[in-house]
């Protein structure tokens, strides 16, 4: 039989009487100057409902001592001095249930609202136990993911549910250093432990690069790096790489560009899959062609001449055959030279480097490395070493082949995609919601995460947002984050940004984000049924995000690292190794 809440309630968890009710907030007065003393800001509260069996849940979220006005001369016994009150934020009802194999339930509605002088009751660990039990349920252990402890309570631990959490996409915001690195560490090795978990890190600093359990995939031309081959580009990226769209000559240059493409992947479709038709190719189709043979082609092209079917009647040249300058004749130039740039450029060796990516099952393979998770149930893509230039094409030609092969999946009856979750490090500075200075193709990337954001859960991919400024973020995907986990959020832009994000009964918790300590969070959304500040788990693995201590390290000097003569090879080398 499931415990009852009201025997939990005892007149010692009594904090005071209902004085004011509207949609948004409760205000009780607090008669008793000591019970005043021991509210704190966060604390679970419960409420009476419209019947035995049901209860309203509350975070108290300010707590007030007024003075009183009175009049020395009035002699009477009954005299106040103050009028002490506290303010509730509603958040959910909790009904009991009764009989066997029943369970108690926790909804976020509000259907009824308090009385006016009934009774308000400060949850106590048994109550808050009971609460929690009915917010995550009796379900497997696998829908529940334990984040850390309620601030209020720490013996009461932070239960999101894994699914809602997931698959309504989520995104964890604070300021530097106050432990977001930590944070989704700590989400990576709670999913680790699941057997068929399968999340997809793009690490933009190396930050998650030393994690034991995941398999570290770096984009680099290195031995072991994964190469992302010049085929993979749909034709806007390619456009964006080396064709200037502001040049008089850009139409001859693109035109030359596409033509090369097309012939060469309705070549390879005709010689290598036969079960494929070659009329239904386009430059989008992701199939082989040669970046080398490319510029092969555009140099001949740019000096090619072409025979007009006439020959010279005199001269020196009698009997030699006439020719006119063809289509592309010196055109071409300074496409040639900025493509011959980026392949002489070892930056840019993972796409140019074709050793190992002339046939059509490389794509196979870099999905496998990608999407798999028969070894490494986590994946992080180290992306430090991308050029600035190139690193939105880049984690979008890796987004887009992640979607379409969702997409492209044709489940059986009965069965579904296997869902994947993509955890994007850094993401307002390649989901930026300032599109004015966006390149085109940064802008195509950008769609492809608006088309997850809406359309992902679909097709089994979510999305988990990582940022700093969570101001500059794109307002389409986060509007589709249904859940936050904010930490320690100190710009006023910022904590807009947050509030906006929140429904109108929430936003005074928006408030206390300053406040937070390194590794307090707030987390609201569809994951969590009661929205309060929660003390996270560290993870045991700790990422390579420590903030350096300047003034202690210019003291002592320890475990620090000054080489020139390394950095300046290195960087000559355009490598860490």
């Amino acid at each position: 039989m499931a415990g009852n809440i009201n025997d939990c309630l005892a007149d010692t968890n009594c904090i005071g009487m209902v004085e004011n009710v509207d949609t948004r907030k409760v205000v009780v007065g607090v008669e008793n100057e000591g019970v005043l003393n021991t509210l704190k800001i966060n604390d679970i509260v419960v409420l009476g409902g419209s019947n035995s069996d049901e209860k309203l849940i509350g975070i108290l979220t300010k707590v007030t001592k007024k003075k009183v006005e009175f009049d020395e001369t009035e002699q009477t016994e009954d005299l106040s001095y103050s009028n002490n009150c506290c303010v509730i934020n509603l958040v959910g009802s909790f009904y009991n249930k009764y009989g066997a194999g029943s369970e108690n339930k926790f909804k976020r509605a509000i259907n009824t609202y308090p009385e006016i002088n009934s009774k308000v009751y400060q949850a106590n660990e048994a109550a808050m136990q009971m609460i929690m039990n009915a917010v995550s349920g009796k379900a497997a252990e696998s829908k529940s993911l334990e984040i850390g402890h309620f601030a209020s309570n720490k013996d009461v631990p932070a239960i999101l549910d894994g699914n809602r959490f997931f698959q309504r996409h989520a995104c964890i915001v604070g300021s530097t250093g106050s432990g977001k690195s930590y944070t989704v560490a700590s989400v990576l090795e709670k999913a680790n432990q699941l057997p068929y978990a399968n999340m997809v890190v793009f690490d933009l600093h190396g930050e998650y690069n030393e994690l034991s359990y995941a398999d570290q995939i770096k984009i680099c031309d290195e031995p072991g790096g994964l190469h992302i081959p010049l085929w993979f580009f749909n034709y806007e990226e390619i456009h964006s790489l080396f064709v200037e769209s502001s040049e008089g000559t850009s139409t001859n240059q693109r035109a030359a560009v596409i033509n090369y493409i097309l012939q060469k992947k309705k070549e390879y479709i005709k010689n290598n899959m036969s079960a494929v038709s070659e009329e239904i190719v386009t430059a989008d189709t992701p199939v082989p062609f040669s970046a080398k043979e490319l510029i092969e082609y555009l140099e001949n092209q740019n000096i090619l001449e072409v025979d007009t079917g006439e020959v010279y009647k005199s001269g020196d040249s009698k009997g030699q055959a006439k020719t006119k300058k063809g289509q592309y004749y010196d055109k071409l130039t300074n496409l040639i030279t900025r493509l011959r740039t980026k392949m002489d450029d070892k930056k840019y060796g993972f796409v140019f480097n074709e050793e190992d990516t002339t046939q059509a099952d490389y794509l196979n393979q870099f999905a496998a490395r990608i999407m798999g998770n028969d070894k490494y149930r986590i994946k992080v893509i180290d992306l430090s070493e991308v050029p600035s230039d190139m690193l939105a094409i880049i984690i979008g030609i890796v987004t887009r082949i992640i979607y379409d092969i969702q997409f492209w999946m044709t489940p059986a009856k009965d069965e579904v995609r296997h869902p994947l979750v993509l955890v994007c490090d850094e993401a307002h500075i390649y989901m930026s919601n300032d599109m004015s200075k966006m390149k085109a193709v940064e802008k195509k990337s950008l769609e492809i995460f608006e088309k997850i954001a809406k359309e992902g859960r679909k097709y089994g991919i979510g999305l988990l947002i990582v940022s700093q400024r969570p101001a500059e973020l794109n307002t389409t995907i986060m509007s589709q984050c249904n859940n936050i986990v904010s930490l320690k959020v100190t710009n006023d832009r910022d904590k807009s940004a947050v509030a906006a994000m929140l429904t109108d009964s929430l936003v005074g918790i928006v408030e206390m984000l300053p406040n937070l300590d390194v590794g307090e969070c707030v987390v609201v959304g569809d994951a969590i049924m009661l929205p309060s500040k929660i003390i996270l788990d560290k993870p045991k693995e700790k990422p390579k995000s420590a903030t350096i201590d300047f003034w202690d390290r210019w003291y002592d000097g320890k475990q620090t690292v000054f080489d020139i003569d390394a950095a300046t090879l290195n960087l000559i080398k355009q490598s860490r190794g």
